[in-house]
């Protein structure tokens, strides 16, 4: 906020080498009059400047400003025709007055004011809430840097230096589209729409000394659609599925916690995919060929307890762990992208608990994670039920190999 020190007098305001006559103020000329005796400085701050009319708003923050913050050379930078001073206080300025007329002035405090002849109570003068400036609206254009926004649920928020305003102005652009999380990927944004600026128009509206900006729109905001963001969730999956994404020592299973905390805030992954087991499952499959989709549809929608988080496989190939439970057992499905064949851990439900059950059934994942799929299930030593269903002609047209890969794992559950 800049600041300006002024003198006072009965023919204006003095701002330094120019004089601005009451006149030419919101302050009723003639129904004043200061006090010629002593000096009178006060201190403004500026709050706003409309170049189209040349009126400058400012709010009195010292009636009592030193003397020596007044410079008698100083020149304004933009011309000055008007000048709009928010409310006034009440006790300072009656204090420089040598006299006054009620009710001319009375509208432009910020506290009641009494008449000096009146015997009875005064009559309340307006709030300064309700004190009212008549406003004016114009419109404006300009560049904000992408990488100053900043991005919100339902749109994109900034601020800019506009020319005839004191301190930078404030504007949101809607967009339902936008959710806060893409602040971290803002880069990504400038390399789609190929540029590293966005140009914006908005309206300034000034009401009660304030300068407001409304109806701030941007082509390049609204070019945020569900096409920009299939493309980008299309590259986190690639992303998110490349080998060796995560490097955790001792490690086979992973949460969708685990798998999003080792992201880097500014991957699209992170941002973009979301963060629930079986919705990014399904967006996998949505952006990626899998020749097991079929099977992988039918443990996430069908089998899988719903209550219990999907885990994840990086190794030997990312995949799924589902959990199915029956009358009897626990089923720890392990179902890889494009894999041939389903494995299956079955363990009696009354066995330890099921963090240990997790423990137990990661140990056989990381086995098959070392010394590949054929040498697990010819050395195997798992205490509990392994088995496994081959997919038959999964990426087939045929419609013989799914169904029958579906009955034989239902059978093999109980």
């Amino acid at each position: 906020m800049k600041t300006i020190t002024v003198k006072i007098s009965n023919q204006g305001i003095r701002y330094g080498s120019g004089t601005i006559p009451w006149t030419d103020t919101n302050l009723p000329a003639g129904s004043f009059r200061f006090r010629e005796r002593e000096e009178v400085f006060w201190e403004l701050a500026m709050t706003a400047y409309d170049k189209a009319s040349g009126r400058l708003v400012v709010r009195v923050l010292d009636y009592e400003a030193e003397p020596e913050g007044f410079k008698a050379e100083r020149k304004m930078n933009s011309p000055v025709r008007q000048l709009w001073l928010a409310p006034l206080e009440e006790a300072p300025l009656k204090a420089q007055l040598a006299y006054y007329q009620a009710g001319p002035l009375a509208r432009l405090l910020a506290t009641p004011i009494a008449s000096a002849t009146s015997r009875g109570p005064a009559a309340a003068a307006p709030k300064a809430e309700d004190w009212e400036v008549p406003s004016s609206t114009r419109s404006v254009s300009f560049s904000v840097p992408l990488l100053e926004l900043t991005f919100v649920n339902g749109g994109v928020k900034g601020s800019v230096q506009l020319p005839g305003l004191t301190d930078p102005a404030d504007f949101s652009i809607p967009n339902d589209h936008v959710v806060a999380e893409f602040n971290t990927i803002k880069p990504f944004f400038v390399k789609a729409l190929k540029r590293k600026t966005i140009s914006v128009t908005a309206e300034v509206l000034f009401t009660n000394d304030e300068p407001e900006l409304r109806s701030a729109r941007s082509p390049q905001i609204d070019r945020i659609d569900d096409n920009m963001l299939e493309v980008f969730r299309a590259r986190g999956v690639r992303q998110l599925l490349t080998p060796d994404r995560i490097t955790t020592v001792d490690k086979s299973l992973f949460t969708p916690e685990d798998v999003f905390e080792s992201l880097d805030d500014n991957e699209l992954g992170k941002a973009i995919l979301p963060q629930d087991g079986l919705d990014l499952l399904n967006e996998i499959l949505r952006h990626k060929k899998v020749r097991n989709a079929r099977q992988l549809e039918f443990l996430a929608g069908r089998l899988h307890r719903q209550d219990r988080k999907l885990r994840f496989v990086l190794s030997p190939k990312f995949g799924f762990v589902f959990v199915a439970e029956g009358q009897e057992g626990r089923h720890f499905i392990l179902e890889l992208l494009d894999s041939n064949a389903t494995y299956v851990w079955s363990l009696p439900l009354e066995w330890r608990t099921l963090d240990e059950q997790f423990r137990a059934v990661e140990k056989e994942i990381a086995a098959v994670a070392s010394i590949g799929r054929g040498q697990y299930r010819r050395t195997l030593h798992f205490e509990h039920e392994f088995w496994f269903v081959i997919h038959e002609s999964a990426d087939s047209a045929l419609v013989g190999g799914f169904p029958r890969w579906k009955n034989r794992l239902l059978e093999g559950l109980g």
